[in-house]
């Protein structure tokens, strides 16, 4: 039976799909905060609202823009570059585990913790052809974004609702736990195909919507790194980054926190407050003032026993614990695994490391990775200025996944690819090829000069 996102998402994306198809695209990042909800209740089936809502706009898509798919290959070299991959990857699900059967490899159908006790042997199995699947549908998805330029602020409006409510949740189930009150977590993380984190007595992370806390991390980080550009630019205030920063705290993953400081470094080199020669940028120097006014009361909040607490266990005893060396001992299997293989990988879906950067070098190979990379970084960059906090944030978002995330299908990933894709299509729809213009009368031109 639906649950209550099917119940709202599914009649609301057949509506948008019939009436307003421009509000697929907007509808489609909105779901994306709902990462671990399902809109169907029925047994070990899980549907995440991101599937049901891309696959009417990739449908869509198909439908309607059959024509234009040879523009699109000769305008983007992003497009050719996630093609590429999508053919990769999928002939390296279909192909390598049999080629390498038998090898052993941490399955996917169990735990992490349980594959370092027992190493499951590669086969081909079902998560080969879903991932593959998966895969091939968020590439179409960043295809079809970038046939949507012309609807850029809905989609920039629909990703602060997307913010808002990841941190909103955050938040209120931290606000529930610490007063003792009963958080309705089933009516937002109800996904039965995932293993599902609890926020209790001895889980005191907040997963918000997301099945996991360093999901979750992932999308916060990316969230405050956008808001930060903004704030650097000028574009708003600091007041809009002190939630998603307290709701990143809270959290506590380190990868994201890593990511997220990057992400602060970048942007402190990449708006200097002293322009040679000898040029102070006020306006940039009292940004950075607050900014760092908002660093130290961050810091601050260190002085508080419980939160203090979760952030050393998170992150300095966490890299000392046996989390830590079961989750380095997958990661250091799964590049073992690439030796094994001459550096082509098991196939998509046979591996289950602790990073991104391991899962992709273990399943799709060194050619795949490469690929992976020269894709985003195609994408993410050359944004027009306006659009390039949808670069860092992409950026902040790949690097908390580096660091430990292994999930490739994680809509959050493929929403600010999609965003960026969206954004490069926009400026060429704005500044199309100038038409040829005729010589002036008074140039070098044979043209003969009007009569005075």
């Amino acid at each position: 039976m639906p649950t209550i996102e099917g119940i709202v998402f599914i009649p609301t994306a057949l509506y948008f799909f019939v009436f307003y198809p421009h509000l697929l695209f907007p509808l489609l990042v909105i779901s994306t905060a709902f990462q671990g909800s399902s809109v169907v209740s029925s047994g070990s089936l899980g549907i995440q609202p991101y599937y049901v809502v891309a696959i009417l706009f990739v449908v869509r898509f198909l439908c309607c823009n059959v024509r234009s798919w040879g523009n699109l290959l000769r305008q983007h070299l992003f497009v050719r570059l996630w093609l590429l991959f999508a053919i990769v990857a999928v002939i390296a699900a279909a192909t390598l585990p049999f080629l390498f059967h038998g090898l052993p490899v941490f399955g996917p159908e169990q735990t992490i913790d349980d594959n370092f006790i027992s190493p499951t042997s590669l086969h081909f199995q079902f998560t080969n052809v879903v991932q593959s699947a998966f895969l091939v549908l968020n590439v179409l998805v960043v295809i079809a974004a970038a046939k949507e330029g012309l609807h850029v602020p809905v989609a920039h409006k629909a990703f602060k609702w997307l913010s808002y409510i990841v941190v909103s949740v955050v938040l209120l189930q931290v606000l529930f736990f610490r007063f003792d009150l009963p958080f309705p977590q089933k009516l937002l993380v109800n996904n039965p195909g995932y293993s599902l984190a609890q926020m209790n007595a001895s889980q005191v992370r907040p997963a918000g919507s997301f099945t996991e806390p360093s999901m979750a991390g992932a999308v916060l980080a990316a969230v405050l790194a956008a808001f930060l550009w903004k704030y650097f630019e000028g574009k708003s205030g600091i007041a809009r980054c002190l939630l998603p920063a307290a709701a990143c705290l809270l959290v506590a993953s380190s990868s994201s926190l890593l990511a997220a400081c990057i992400a602060i470094g970048i942007l402190v080199l990449t708006h200097p407050v002293v322009r040679l020669p000898w040029f102070i940028k006020i306006t940039m120097l009292k940004r950075l003032s607050v900014f760092f006014v908002l660093l130290l009361g961050l810091a601050l909040l260190m002085f508080i026993p419980s939160l203090r607490a979760i952030l050393l266990a998170q992150t300095l005893e966490k890299s000392a614990s046996s989390s830590a060396l079961v989750r380095f001992g997958a990661d250091a299997f799964a590049f073992q695994i690439v030796l094994q293989t001459y550096g082509l990988g098991v196939g998509l879906g046979s591996n289950r490391p602790s990073s991104l950067v391991a899962s992709l070098l273990s399943q799709v190979g060194i050619v795949g990775l490469v690929l992976f990379i020269a894709a985003c970084v195609c994408t993410l960059r050359g944004l027009p200025k306006e659009h390039r906090w949808i670069g860092l944030a992409g950026l902040t978002l790949l690097l908390a996944m580096g660091f430990g995330e292994p999930d490739l299908s994680f809509p959050a990933l493929w929403i600010m690819v999609a965003l960026a894709a969206q954004s490069k299509a926009s400026e060429r729809q704005k500044a199309p090829t100038a038409p040829r213009q005729l010589p002036e009368a008074n140039s070098m031109s044979p043209l003969p000069s009007a009569p005075s």
